[in-house]
């Protein structure tokens, strides 16, 4: 198994003090499971890009990483949003295994979940969503 930049984003949020006096350890992957309650974050990948040379695979891999803050308020999803940006955004280095080249955040919007509309049996509630390019190199376990 290759160790993914989402495990490292994830050590990353988990070890911020800015992003845990939100959310503590309620950082999921790409689905929220039953009973989570706000404010949370979910992230999933939206795309991965591989480059390769004459030689073959290069093993510097790019993945776009969405990365979403709930909250109950919009102010607080923003709040939340922000502590993640000051957590990510240019971060280099080395955690959990994985070598991350460079985090960059590409594109940031907001959405509201308005559960009748949707037919959800949820609160109403806001979401910050951003979008990051991570560069890293692959290894294996």
């Amino acid at each position: 198994m290759l160790y993914a930049p989402e495990d490292a984003v994830y050590h990353i949020l988990a070890s911020s003090p800015r992003v845990a006096r939100y959310v503590g350890f309620e950082i999921f992957p790409v689905a929220v499971p039953k009973g989570a309650e706000f404010p949370f974050i979910v992230y999933r990948r939206a795309n991965i890009t591989r480059d390769q040379s004459l030689g073959g695979p290069m093993f510097v891999p790019q993945v776009n990483l969405q990365i979403a803050s709930w909250a109950m308020t919009h102010d607080e999803a923003r709040r939340l949003a922000d502590e993640v940006r000051l957590s990510l955004d240019g971060y280099i280095g080395a955690i959990g295994g994985i070598t991350i080249q460079g985090i960059r955040l590409v594109s940031e919007t907001d959405d509201y979940l308005d559960p009748i509309a949707v037919g959800a049996q949820l609160p109403p509630a806001y979401e910050t969503r951003q979008l990051y390019q991570i560069q890293w190199t692959e290894s294996s376990v």
